[in-house]
């Protein structure tokens, strides 16, 4: 059951929604004009789902105790307000089965626009909270996968998930066994477990590693998982190690690539990770896939490797199964509850204005684009693609290159190269990357877009036909492999699922990568003592006191930690050195994505250290 109704319950003669999707710095002051206006409802400590958690929310879901006011009574206080203020009350309220919909000023101010508010009236708020609570950003999963995991393990053991109210038994009387979040983690994983061990699919997997009845309690899910056509891992075979979602697909990779099989299935996240990431999130075999990467992109460059464009914003079109033209978004694309697939100008415009602020500058942009890109895309065209705008208007020529900064990333692309010719003929760029058969069909990355010439039109494909192969630092190589031969098993000790599990640290690999992320603007000659001082300012007292006693016990926890970091900049060196070979031959670029038979990662310079900064020592983290 979902108790989330959302939608677009106001909406004019036309059937044309009233409301619009609300910007994450405008959900506070919302909620607190509600607050204001309700109060004793505690409205802003009482959010449910991802509101105000997203850039952007569609509506805002609040919990409402019912044991402190009936539906009739929130809905005779909002009508109160609609009157006092000049409206009809049937324009700003409505009612329909657990909920009272209100139709909400944006800060509460009706020149703003509106946003669809939700209150959703609970016999257990706090449980439900922690059902319908947001996922975790690493998360490959949604919500409402997590919840059926849950109802599955729940199953098999002869209860069911009442989203409202509890873990319950399966008879008539649904008698609520518990609607305590931690007791729950024990009933349905294992003694130790916490309500942060039903936090995501993936940590629910975690906690049942070593369960032997895993295979039972998982039973109901994987049905769902393959009715939903969504990439989830096989059972455990009986006397062979337990298969994870990663172990599976890896091993179906291989028998693609080594047997000559069609794929018949694709990773579920599309995000992709910089190269020497992998060590951390996969300890020696993060290793062995970054190497087999760089062995491929070695061996075949132009087909393995891609340019990564740093455009804004993301823009999307091409044509119906009617073969009708579209240009929108991507909150557009996705949108629920109202028409985004815009066919006109006219309507881009409608629904820039729906969402409020100033977008008159936007607005101008997707009118200047839309003739150009419907002349560029065939009649027989169907499906869409998304890309990234780059320009305008043409750069301007500074110093012999064409400069360009559509985002974050400064262009300067020699006006002398193919490229630059191509772009000095343009005013308007956009890099192609993504193609969807249908509106609700999964991303497809693409390698080339045949569409019409059209003057003053660059379409950008991600593909570099003409780029030779590049080669791996064959020294550094070696030392890599050095490092996982002596210390691999220090590293794989270090990250492994149930020891960090047992230490309450799952989240130890996340933090690694936060921290390098931290010093990208700083010098790296003390990488890993600056964790420990990292690590005091970043996590609680008590996770900190844990982290130093996981890595001083066993010992070999400190030479794990030492290892991975070491690895961590090797890698990024031969990556660097990589990139710099990709640069020479096309230069100006923000990175380079490579994707081979052996995984996806990205090649982008993020921090610019040398080989000295490898020397690490074995320090003392707590000092």
């Amino acid at each position: 059951m979902n108790i989330l109704e959302g939608g677009n319950v106001f909406k004019d003669a036309q059937g044309r929604p009233l409301t619009q999707r609300i910007n994450q710095t405008d959900v506070k002051p919302t909620l607190a004009w509600l607050d204001e206006m309700l109060p004793g409802l505690d409205l802003q400590n009482n959010t449910l789902g991802s509101t105000g958690i997203k850039a952007t929310s569609g509506d805002l879901d609040l919990a409402i105790d019912s044991a402190q006011v009936t539906k009739d009574q929130l809905e005779y206080r909002l009508k109160q307000w609609a009157i006092s203020h000049g409206f009809k009350p049937e324009d700003y309220v409505r009612k329909s089965g657990t909920a009272v919909h209100f139709l909400t000023p944006i800060t509460g101010r009706p020149d703003r626009g509106h946003v669809q508010t939700d209150f959703m009236f609970l016999q257990n708020v706090p449980w439900s909270k922690f059902v319908l609570s947001a996922m975790p950003a690493d998360s490959q999963y949604k919500g409402r996968e997590r919840n059926v995991l849950m109802n599955s393990i729940a199953k098999s053991m002869g209860y069911k998930l009442n989203q409202i109210a509890g873990i319950a038994t399966r008879d008539e009387k649904s008698t609520i066994i518990s609607d305590d979040p931690d007791a729950v983690a024990k009933m349905l994983l294992n003694k130790r477990a916490t309500r942060a061990d039903l936090a995501s699919v993936e940590t629910i997997m975690s906690a049942l590693e070593r369960d032997p009845k895993r295979d039972i309690k998982l039973a109901d899910f994987r049905e769902h998982m393959a009715r939903q056509g969504i990439p989830f891992e096989q059972p455990v075979a009986e006397n062979t190690e337990l298969y994870t979602e990663v172990n599976f697909l890896a091993r179906l990779r291989d028998r693609i690539v080594n047997q000559g099989m069609v794929p018949i299935m694709e990773a579920a996240s599309a995000r992709i990770e910089h190269l020497e990431d992998l060590v951390f999130e996969r300890g020696t075999r993060g290793i062995e896939e970054a190497m087999a990467i760089m062995q491929h992109a070695a061996e075949d460059t132009r087909k393995t490797t891609t340019v990564k464009w740093d455009g804004k914003p993301a823009i999307i079109w091409g044509r119906k199964p009617t073969g009708e033209f579209v240009l929108t978004d991507k909150s557009g694309f996705g949108a629920k509850g109202y028409n985004g697939l815009a066919t006109t100008p006219e309507q881009i415009a409608r629904i820039m204005n729906q969402r409020g602020g100033e977008r008159g500058d936007l607005i101008a942009i997707y009118q200047k684009l839309f003739p150009m890109l419907r002349a560029a895309t065939p009649e027989n065209f169907r499906g869409y693609i998304q890309g990234d705008l780059l320009y305008t208007e043409t750069p301007p020529e500074v110093s012999g290159a064409y400069v360009f900064k559509p985002n974050f990333v400064e262009y300067k692309i020699p006006a002398a190269s193919k490229l630059g010719e191509r772009i000095g003929a343009s005013e308007v760029g956009i890099a192609a990357h993504t193609r969807y058969k249908q509106v609700d069909a999964p991303a497809e990355p693409i390698r080339q877009v045949n569409l019409e010439p059209v003057p003053g039109l660059l379409i950008i494909e991600p593909t570099v036909k003409d780029i030779k192969n590049v080669t791996p630092n064959a020294q550094l190589v070696k030392q890599l492999k050095q490092i996982t031969r002596s210390q691999g098993r220090a590293i794989d000790g270090l990250f492994n699922p149930s020891e960090l599990r047992a230490a309450q640290l799952s989240d130890l690999p996340q933090l690694c990568k936060r921290y390098i992320n931290s010093r990208i603007t700083g010098d790296y000659e003390d990488l890993l003592p600056g964790f420990g001082a990292w690590l005091k300012t970043n996590v609680t007292p008590r996770k900190f006191a844990n982290i130093i006693e996981y890595l001083q016990s066993p010992r070999s926890n400190m030479d794990g930690i030492t290892a991975a970091f070491t690895a961590f900049l090797l890698l990024h060196e031969i990556k660097t050195d990589m990139l710099n070979q990709l640069d020479r031959q096309e230069p100006g670029h923000e990175g380079w994505v490579l994707a081979t038979p052996a995984g996806r990662a990205k090649l982008v310079n993020r921090f610019g250290f040398s080989a000295g900064n490898r020397i690490l020592n074995n320090p003392n983290l707590a000092g």
